[in-house]
Order: C-alpha cells, then sequence, then structure tokens
C-alpha cells in the first residue's frame, strides 16, 4: 500500500511538473523580447557586473525583513546598471534574462542561436533588424523577456550593446 501511495505521489508530482513546464512554455509563448547586441571589449568579470544586481537584492531583503531599516524604501540607487538603463523601478527578473558574452566575435546569426527562442519567424525578424542597422558580428547578446517593458528612446549604449528592438513571440 505504502508503495502505490508513493507511485501516486511520484506520478502527481510528474503531472505538476509537466503542468509547470507548460505553463512557462505559454508564459513564454505570450511574452514580448526585447533585443540588445553589441562588440564589447571588456573582460568577462567587467561585462557581467552591468548586470549585477546584488547589492540591490540585499538592501531589499533588509528593507522587507529589518524593522530597524532607517528608510521608507529600499536604496533605488543600488540596482543594477542595466536596470537603471531600462528604467526597472526595481530589477530586473532574473528568470526572463538571457545574456551571452564571448571573447570571440560570431555572426549575428550564431549568436541569436544562443536565445531561448523557439520560433524561427522571430529569429529571422531578430536577424533582419540586426542586419538592417548594419550588425553582422558581435560578441554578446541580450533577450529580455518583460511584456510591459516599453523602450521609447533607447541610449546609445548598454554596456556595449545597442538595443535593437522588440519582438513579439506568436502563441
Amino acid at each position: 500500500m505504502v508503495g502505490r501511495v508513493n507511485e501516486q505521489i511520484k506520478v502527481r508530482e510528474f503531472r505538476l511538473s509537466l503542468q509547470s513546464t507548460k505553463s512557462i512554455r505559454n508564459k513564454m509563448a505570450e511574452q514580448r523580447i526585447h533585443i540588445w547586441t553589441g562588440t564589447s571589449n571588456k573582460t568577462e568579470e567587467q561585462f557581467y557586473k552591468y548586470f549585477d544586481q546584488s547589492k540591490f537584492i540585499k538592501d531589499y531583503n533588509r528593507f522587507k525583513t529589518d524593522e530597524t531599516y532607517a528608510r521608507n524604501a529600499p536604496d533605488f540607487n543600488l540596482r543594477s546598471q542595466f536596470s537603471k538603463a531600462i528604467d526597472k523601478q526595481y530589477d530586473y527578473d532574473v528568470d526572463w534574462i538571457t545574456v551571452y558574452f564571448s571573447r570571440k566575435k560570431m555572426s549575428i546569426q550564431a549568436a541569436i542561436e544562443e536565445l531561448p527562442i523557439w520560433n524561427d519567424q522571430t529569429e529571422v525578424a531578430i536577424y533582419q533588424a540586426c542586419v538592417d542597422k548594419g550588425i553582422s558580428n558581435v560578441n554578446a547578446i541580450l533577450c529580455y523577456a518583460d511584456a510591459e517593458l516599453i523602450i521609447d528612446k533607447p541610449i546609445g549604449n548598454y554596456n556595449d550593446m545597442i538595443y535593437i528592438s522588440c519582438f513579439n513571440i506568436p502563441a
């Protein structure tokens, strides 16, 4: 009897896992993605520091849990440089960002293939947008899924990358 109950629990956990995976895929399918790409001469450590949100997260957690916290809000100056550049009030969601950096340049097509995009039409649209901007070889590419993010006036430099555009992933 115990073995049978354990089997039922495992089957239930597997079904929940499958449902979670489907839910994530459906959510991603409904997302708009933002793409940045370019060539950086920074070291890997310097490049990834732009996305470091550890100080803000630590301060935010302290704000949420420490009754002796001196301010009535977390210190927004501690946000990552990326969050500041895209004007996120808090910090970006690590579950929806993909950053690829290499010391060697590669074709934009190869860089796009490093992104978690499962739609050929979207990949072609990203490729065409890059070509239209004169981009053919890069060593960095960034994909951030955020349906609410709007970048009307992109700044010229996002950690040696430029903003390509926002793309809808068809459901």
